[in-house]
């Protein structure tokens, strides 16, 4: 069986029930021989193991001091018995003991309790409730000695020394964390001026927002503000083009010498200037023609000089008789006076030649000149024509662009319109902006000064709120230092006075005075109140009276209850068996409640509690419904225990809520379920 399924055990009461030998009194065997293997319980470890089954096993997950535990434990006739000790740390789990006897010890130091006490305290076995009320009084208080471990206070002079250790430390330590309050009251104090600083500062930026948001109130919206940047770009560029294109008009108009862009004047120059182009072309072609006439005439009497003076030089070369020459046309014989004739018809040709050509290449040159003009003439009339043609487009450009800034113009005073402005100037005048550019900065400028302001509130409210978050923290630890600073004084009276028991009263007398008088003060007050409820007042105290020793028996402790009804102290023999029952289970209870906060334990002079567990198995039995009901609604109640598991099969009133574990058996098999509700 798992319980629970998921999560932990409920606090408070929890009720085991079911039929009889379905095994609720198994469950509770099953817990202590998980945590104190067999020693702990009646049955041996191999009756322990069902007869559906070949091993037995138990997992025990707990915590002590905010610390989780698991032991597992289990036995096999093969293998032996098997135990580990484990602690958790978050989700894992961290073995510590992996051997019975280091698991007991390990148990022992986490839960500061022996076996015989745990018997003694935490289980109450089922008919052993009313045998406390019949004991002898030696066996009572033989019960006691060993619940509380009496002997350890024959060690109460070193108990005393290392209390007094104990509370030099935890002084020293409450002083190191104390500040006396006034100091704490002062930082207060200049927190709360810082505080009303604050509020005042908020009241000033709450002016300077207001301030700010009328004007941004008055400021454009920026989309609109942006279109209407992009307008006025847009126009700006517009603007731009059309005086270039003018400027590019008017530069084109000086270059033909044109003084308008009207049609008939354009028409009229193109006319004029087309025919010249003609002419001038004609005037070429003619050149030219003259041009290549003389450059054959050139030509020609190049090639007659030429040939003359090759002529002149065969003549002059001398012959093979050296008396004749040969005629260089006809080849017929000369003589040497024809021959020089000759030569000298031929020299006067060649120099009237050179004449010709250099009054040919003089008339070659003027014509050139004259072609050069006209070229001139020619290139700059086609550019003339070339620049009027130009005029018309940069006509139909100025025309074009005129149009379009007269249509960025409208849009422009169309959006600035929009704005309840008549123009740009009466836009900008109220924030003294220069241009668009300006007025978005400013804009822009404004609303980050919002956005400053409002994120300084937010700083301011936080400030403010740390503050008073402060203050009330510093108002709090002033109440803590004064509880700490009494919490001193208290443990130094303490140890003064445990100063003054280990050295003036430990001596003899302290172990019987302890036990008669102190620890049998408590157990009878923590027991009054169970007996009380337990029989409706009817009884409103036990006492434990100390009686000397007699014979072979020792000094014992003699169980009296004090009747209201019959208004007389009695002996336990002289009370009925479900009074003897009620009061034995009170006293029972009384002394598990008293186990887990003042005895003392080992080596330690005082321990925190660390069992706070009680399992009940049938203490009911003998009881009539009125005290069973008072029982279920005393420990429903009780906070003096963190889980208390009771055992019956009587039905019992006054346990609605209280989560039951039910116990219901099929064949061999018990099975437990855990219901928050008996509902």
């Amino acid at each position: 069986m798992e319980l629970p399924e998921e999560g932990e055990l409920p606090d408070g009461l929890i009720l085991v029930r079911g039929p009889n030998s379905t095994g609720k009194s198994s469950l509770f065997e099953g817990i202590l021989w998980g945590l104190w293997g067999p020693n702990a319980v009646d049955p041996t470890n191999e009756e322990l193991i069902s007869f559906a089954s070949s091993f037995c096993n138990a997992v025990i997950v707990f915590e002590v001091d905010g610390i989780r535990y698991k032991i597992d434990r289990s036995y096999d006739p093969a293998q032996g018995t098997s135990a580990v000790l484990y602690v958790g740390n978050k989700n894992v789990w961290k073995k510590i003991a992996d051997k019975a006897t280091s698991v007991e010890r390990k148990l022992e130091d986490i839960l500061n309790l022996q076996l015989n006490q745990a018997l003694n305290t935490l289980l109450v076995r089922q008919g052993e409730v009313a045998k406390i009320a019949t004991a002898s009084a030696s066996d009572l208080r033989e019960l006691l000695v060993k619940v509380y471990n009496i002997e350890l206070l024959d060690q109460m002079s070193k108990h005393l020394d290392y209390f007094e250790n104990d509370l030099s430390v935890r002084i020293r330590s409450l002083q190191d964390d104390y500040q006396r309050p006034d100091r704490i009251l002062e930082k207060i104090e200049a927190l709360k001026e810082r505080l009303e600083g604050h509020k005042e500062k908020m009241k000033e930026t709450a002016e300077s927002l207001k301030e700010l948001e009328k004007m941004a109130e008055m400021a454009p919206d920026e989309e609109i503000l942006s279109n209407i940047e992009l307008f006025s770009k847009a126009v700006d560029q517009h603007r731009r083009d059309y005086e270039r294109a003018t400027k590019e008009l008017k530069h084109e108009l000086e270059g033909t010498g044109l003084s308008s862009t009207e049609e008939e004047e354009i028409e009229g120059r193109i006319e004029y200037l087309e025919l010249e182009r003609e002419r001038l072309k004609d005037l070429r072609d003619n050149l030219e023609s003259d041009l290549s006439s003389i450059n054959k005439k050139i030509g020609s009497i190049q090639g007659m000089i030429t040939d003359l003076r090759e002529k002149i030089e065969l003549l002059k070369r001398p012959s093979a008789s050296g008396d004749d020459a040969i005629c260089p046309t006809c080849s017929k014989p000369l003589t040497l006076e024809e021959r020089d004739n000759l030569v000298e018809d031929y020299e006067t040709r060649i120099t009237t030649g050179a004449a010709d050509i250099e009054t040919l290449k003089a008339q070659r040159a003027e014509k050139q000149k004259h072609m050069k003009k006209s070229d001139d003439r020619l290139a700059k009339v086609v550019r003339t024509l070339d620049a009027i043609q130009r005029i018309t487009e940069r006509k139909k450009q100025v025309d074009s662009t005129k149009s379009e800034l007269e249509a960025q113009e409208t849009e422009l005073d169309e959006a600035i319109g929009e704005l309840g402005t008549e123009d740009l100037d009466s836009l900008l005048a109220p924030f003294e902006a220069d241009s668009l550019s300006d007025l978005k900065k400013e804009v822009a400028v404004l609303r980050a000064k919002i956005d400053s302001v409002e994120r300084e509130r937010g700083l301011i409210d936080e400030n403010m709120k740390k503050d008073t978050e402060e203050i009330a923290s510093l108002e709090k630890e002033v109440t803590r230092m004064k509880e700490l600073g009494a919490q001193i004084e208290s443990y130094q009276i303490l140890e003064e006075h445990a100063k003054y028991v280990r050295r003036k009263l430990v001596r003899g007398f302290v172990s019987d005075w302890v036990f008669q008088k102190r620890l049998i003060g408590i157990i009878r007050k923590a027991t009054n109140q169970y007996v009380r409820a337990f029989t409706n007042n009817q009884y409103s105290s036990v006492d434990l009276e100390p009686t000397p020793a007699r014979g072979r028996s020792g000094a014992g402790l003699q169980l009296l209850i004090r009747d209201e009804r019959d208004n007389a102290t009695k002996k336990t023999s002289q009370l009925s068996f479900g009074d003897r029952t009620a009061i034995s289970l009170g006293l029972r209870l009384g002394i598990s409640r008293t186990m887990s906060g003042i005895r003392p334990l080992k080596d330690t002079p005082m321990t925190a509690p660390r069992v706070r567990s009680v399992l009940l198995d049938e203490p009911l039995g003998g009881l009539d419904k009125n005290r069973r009901i008072s029982v279920v609604k005393t420990l429903v109640n009780d906070q003096s225990f963190e889980q208390i598991f009771l055992i019956t099969h009587t039905d019992v009133q006054g346990w609605e809520g209280v989560p039951v574990i039910d116990i219901t058996k099929s064949g061999n098999t018990s099975l437990a379920t855990l219901q928050m509700s008996p509902q």
